[in-house]
């Protein structure tokens, strides 16, 4: 009979199963995304399963602490928890299917309403994103959109003046209230969105995608500062060629990144991550140390780049 107290203290230290799940989940999602697999700044959609502590408590009282039982269910729900993450964000089998769904086309232009320059902001989560130059919009055009796919992440745009600043955002809404970059949009692989921005205006550019297949043609685009948060996903990228002095900065997972930088740009480029492997063409942008290319006349030219990339992508092309 002595034995019971001690046992029962026992059981009593080894805790319950929930904080430890949670810190399982929430510690694979970093994993999944330094890696690569999940997109980055996925652990922003957590949120959104703040429903599964619920029924890890209700399972930790019905099972009472039940050491091996309990410890693998957890488990398993844990493991859901990821695929949900993994399927918000649109990993090619984890996403939530919608069988017979109505497709559509949207086309919208976007008028300066009397600002000078924009900041544009494009988020997108899963299939095709094609980005370039108005070539052909009238005078006070600042975009277009079109947009193909499921009728219910059609995208919807926001745009407001102040200060001679517009402001545009595309993103596909999902009939949802608000947005969490990678999660609110629950856009398919069988969608496509192509925005084209006007070469005359002044813009500060944001892109954030899913798993996406994009490509972003900015060689004619006057884009001062470019900031790029990439899924997993192939992306190819063509810099602006005559812009002055742009800031660009590209961070997250992707399969296969291939950036171009047009004939006249100089560059200084920092590349940093989990990098399986890394070609910059270095008889244009020879190193300089601690990581950096930089082509020699680079302080004293006319265009140029200046490029930041932090990312867990399987290859990287530069030239």
């Amino acid at each position: 009979m002595a034995a019971q107290p001690a046992d029962f203290r026992r059981r009593r230290r080894r805790g319950g199963i929930v904080w430890p799940l949670i810190l399982i989940v929430v510690g694979s999602v970093f994993l999944l995304q330094n890696v690569g697999v999940l997109a980055p700044n996925a652990w922003l959609g957590l949120w959104r399963l703040w429903p599964l502590l619920l029924v890890l408590i209700g399972v930790e009282l019905l099972l009472g602490h039940r050491g091996n039982l309990a410890t693998l269910i957890g488990l398993v729900l844990a493991v859901v928890a990821i695929a949900l993450v993994a399927g918000s964000l649109g990993v090619p089998g984890l996403t939530n299917p919608r069988s017979n769904q109505a497709t559509v086309t949207r086309s919208e232009t976007q008028v300066l309403r009397g600002a000078d320059e924009a900041n544009v902001t494009v988020r997108f989560g899963a299939g095709e994103l094609d980005l370039g130059p108005l070539l052909d919009g009238s005078p006070d055009a600042l975009a277009t959109m079109t947009y193909d796919g499921p009728a219910d992440t059609a995208p919807e745009s926001q745009y407001s003046v102040a200060g001679g600043t517009g402001r545009l955002n595309y993103q596909l809404s999902g009939r949802t209230a608000g947005f969490v970059p990678f999660f609110g949009g629950r856009s398919r692989p069988d969608a496509r969105l192509d925005v084209n921005i006007a070469p005359t205006v002044p813009v500060n550019l944001t892109v954030q995608t899913g798993a996406t297949a994009a490509r972003l043609d900015l060689s004619r685009l006057r884009v001062g500062t470019l900031d790029v948060a990439l899924g997993a996903a192939d992306t190819w990228i063509r810099l602006p060629e005559s812009a002055g002095t742009t800031s660009a900065h590209i961070n997250g997972g992707a399969t296969s990144l291939s950036l171009e930088i047009p004939d006249g740009v100089a560059a200084q480029i920092r590349a940093s991550g989990g990098l399986n492997t890394l070609n910059v063409d270095q008889d244009r942008f020879p190193p300089a140390g601690d990581g950096v290319y930089r082509s020699p006349d680079y302080q004293t030219a006319q265009n140029r780049v200046d490029l930041t990339i932090e990312t867990g992508v399987s290859s990287l092309r530069i030239n």
